[in-house]
């Protein structure tokens, strides 16, 4: 038989998943531009997500993002069609740099940033310029999926620590 503690628990983590999952899809078109602000908020969310979720609960916080911001299209203007091409890699990135993360669990927090920050990057970068090597997209998306993402990855693990350390004082 559940405790009422337990069934407290479960409900405050419920309320912490609908407000990672909604974040996850409305900061693309609630905060569409700069990339960077828009990247780092993102990228904040899969930290937390990695940290106060379960493996379970990871799918809609890699997919969602990605998702809103086409719905909206103004990320990168005109040029949003171009993000259809990388949704996939994008979804893979996301869920390297969760896992990466999670299953870095022993080392200092900040290692951990760094090292799923620079696979994620790797990861998108490789990929933007084999794009565009075969000119599939235009120049931007070398930039915005190769330089930005590491700065948006390191700057939205950043910001989920001092979150974090704010939700530990709750």
């Amino acid at each position: 038989m559940e405790t009422v503690a337990s069934s407290i628990r479960k409900l405050l983590l419920l309320r912490l998943n609908l407000v990672i999952y909604t974040l996850s899809f409305a900061i693309p078109i609630i905060v569409s531009h700069p990339q960077w602000i828009t990247g780092a908020v993102v990228n904040c969310l899969l930290y937390l997500t990695a940290e106060k979720l379960s493996k379970k609960e990871y799918l809609p916080v890699i997919v969602l993002p990605s998702l809103g911001a086409i719905t909206y299209g103004v990320l990168f203007g005109p040029q949003t069609v171009f993000l259809y091409y990388f949704l996939p890699f994008i979804w893979v990135g996301n869920y390297l740099l969760i896992s990466l993360f999670s299953m870095l669990k022993n080392q200092n927090y900040f290692i951990r940033v760094i090292l799923s920050s620079l696979t994620k990057y790797l990861f998108l970068v490789i990929f933007a310029n084999i794009y565009f090597g075969f000119k599939i997209v235009p120049k931007l998306f070398i930039t915005s999926m190769g330089i930005v993402q590491l700065i948006t990855a390191l700057t939205g693990g950043i910001l989920s620590y001092f979150i974090l350390k704010l939700l530990k004082k709750e």
